[in-house]
């Protein structure tokens, strides 16, 4: 690494640590004083669930399997027969497969449905390192995947965190997308430049930031019995959102108690901020750019209520698709497939019935 590129990295680290002690300070610590004020002993309570929710068993939604990919176990749910064609569902965060739980049963006669738990999640394995958790990574094992499935293409359906992936997927290996299904997630260029030019999506992104820290992200979900991990699916009355039940609500809160889970989960956002360091850091001929527009065709399902991605994200991610379907739903939050699964279900049936755009 030569004098100027290590400083750059210096610099770039020190803005990040800079910006997410702000934010522990303005955001963060008052929310853990109102909780230790408000109730002391419960403040540090994390209970260990050891038996699994009921619906996380549910045999109308799949059969569970594990897939051993290269250094990697990975858990799997599969409903419907083999032959048909693969849909891979990707997860986002603070999620696992059970968020696709609606469109596992929805789609399970037409298609060969799989949700995963990605890796560092649920009953996946979960490696111990930052590095572990690259895009290239992370890409990876969807690229291993689809073959030890036994395919050579699929329609590949995410959201949040997993639509990132799918989007990068898609655009360094078009061949195995047959068609590319994202819900609230934003194309890592699309985000690069509202972030460049949005005051307001910098600040939406503060946990971003926040989540660089070591250990503190990880205290501030779980004290208190996970409470903030609870209160992120439900909305400003307090219930929970869309159909989502109290159970569902359970399961997540079961998956994230486990071992190594949390640290895994907010790995992603570690890894992805020092990959972007790294590369802005490097000389312009040394810079890695993708191969350029996503030639498969893509629907983005949309909720307009999300508080957590500017409304202006799907819009943006146009100008690097070929072949861009959007659909907005009117009032729905960030959690899109789980708030509003029958809205989905048809947006996404109408989609896959259409040719592809020659």
């Amino acid at each position: 690494m030569g004098v100027v590129t290590a400083v750059k990295v210096f610099l770039g680290f020190a803005v990040v640590y800079t910006i997410a002690s702000f934010w522990s300070v303005v955001i963060v610590l008052p929310i853990l004083l109102k909780g230790f004020m408000s109730s002391p002993i419960r403040f540090f309570q994390r209970r260990r669930r050891e038996i699994k929710p009921a619906c996380l068993n549910d045999p109308s939604l799949g059969t569970h399997t594990y897939v051993r990919l290269q250094g990697l176990r990975m858990h799997c749910v599969v409903n419907g027969k083999e032959g048909k064609p693969l849909m891979l569902f990707v997860h986002g965060f603070p999620e696992g497969w059970y968020s696709w739980r609606h469109q596992l049963r929805e789609f399970g006669q037409d298609y060969r449905c799989v949700a995963i738990d990605m890796r560092g999640y649920g009953e996946t394995d979960k490696p111990p390192n930052v590095s572990d958790y690259t895009m290239d990574k992370l890409t990876g094992d969807i690229k291993q995947l689809i073959p030890a499935l036994g395919y050579e293409s699929c329609v590949l359906v995410s959201h949040d965190w997993g639509g990132v992936i799918a989007w990068a997927f898609a655009e360094k290996y078009p061949d195995m997308v047959d068609k590319l299904i994202t819900m609230n997630a934003p194309h890592r260029k699309a985000f690069a430049d509202i972030m460049n030019h949005n005051k307001k999506q910098l600040f939406m992104s503060w946990y971003i930031f926040f989540f660089q820290l070591p250990w503190f992200p990880e205290f501030l979900i779980s004290h208190n019995d996970y409470d903030i991990l609870q209160k992120s699916f439900r909305g400003a009355d307090g219930k929970v959102i869309g159909s989502m039940t109290p159970e569902d609500l359970e399961a997540y809160t079961y998956c994230f108690s486990q071992p190594n889970t949390l640290t895994s989960a907010i790995n992603y956002y570690r890894a992805s901020m020092r990959t972007s360091i790294w590369q802005q850091a490097q000389p312009r001929e040394g810079k890695r750019e993708g191969s350029g527009k996503i030639t498969v065709p893509v629907l983005t399902i949309w909720g307009d209520a999300d508080k957590a991605l500017h409304k202006d994200l799907p819009e943006l991610a146009r100008k690097y698709n070929t072949d861009y379907t959007l659909k907005y739903i009117h009032g729905c939050s960030h959690w899109t497939q789980q708030e509003r699964p029958d809205v989905v279900n048809e947006m996404m049936k109408e989609f896959l019935k259409r040719k592809k755009l020659e």
